[in-house]
């Protein structure tokens, strides 16, 4: 039996092959580094950018930024010029009324002064702020400015420390004395102050803090100042 014979051809030149699809491979995504260092992964950023140059360092000033604090506010200008609307039409006590204890009467309270019918209301029940100076030390005097905005302080090292009536940071500290200042005292006109000290130096000041008079007044130390009715003279 002859087997039949195998032809093998080669396809010719000018004969043309189908065209093939063409097969793109995806493009190699880079994933960043991690490298151990004491236990943490280090992120690795340069690994996104090999081609971009290095960045210059950043200088270091010092400085941080400190962290936001938010501070409790305690504005009575509300109350105050409520009591101003209030008192063109209210004659005394028969016509004020009642404030039940609950939040929606906030905005119908008004000034303590406003009651004086009713001394209750002038009892503080609520702790607010505890502010400390920058150097602790003895206060023994308190007096509020005459427009109710800021609040002086007189202190054992002799300094005035002013504070801000609303919120109860501190603002500014001056040396006033050499010795504790021990009383002080705003005038009736509301535009001079007169302080003591353990001294017995009394000195007279403006609003704005400016000192324009000193004199001892006694060897012993002083504990009290008050303005004479005149306005005129101080004891």
């Amino acid at each position: 039996m002859q087997s039949s014979p195998v032809v093998l051809s080669t396809p010719s030149p000018l004969q043309s092959t189908p065209p093939q699809p063409k097969f793109f491979s995806p493009p190699v995504q880079r994933f960043p580094n991690y490298q151990k260092n004491n236990n943490h992964n280090i992120y690795n950023a340069t690994q996104f950018r090999p081609h971009t140059p290095a960045q210059q360092g950043v200088e270091f000033d010092g400085k941080r930024l400190r962290k936001a604090v938010v501070r409790k506010t305690i504005d009575y200008n509300a109350a105050s010029v409520r009591q101003l609307e209030l008192r063109v039409w209210q004659r005394d006590r028969r016509d004020h009324r009642a404030i039940q204890p609950d939040s929606a009467y906030y905005t119908q309270m008004v000034p303590p002064p406003f009651f004086v019918h009713n001394p209750i209301n002038a009892v503080t029940t609520k702790f607010v702020r505890t502010s400390t100076n920058k150097m602790r030390c003895p206060i023994f005097c308190v007096a509020w400015t005459p427009e109710g905005r800021r609040l002086v302080t007189g202190a054992s090292s002799g300094e005035f420390t002013l504070w801000n009536g609303l919120t109860f940071n501190f603002e500014t500290i001056l040396q006033a004395h050499d010795s504790p200042v021990r009383c002080m005292v705003w005038s009736h006109t509301d535009q001079w102050m007169v302080t003591g000290d353990h001294a017995g130096f009394v000195k007279y000041w403006q609003s704005n803090m400016n000192n324009v008079k000193m004199f001892q007044a006694h060897k012993e130390p002083l504990r009290g100042i008050r303005w004479a009715n005149k306005q005129t003279k101080s004891s």
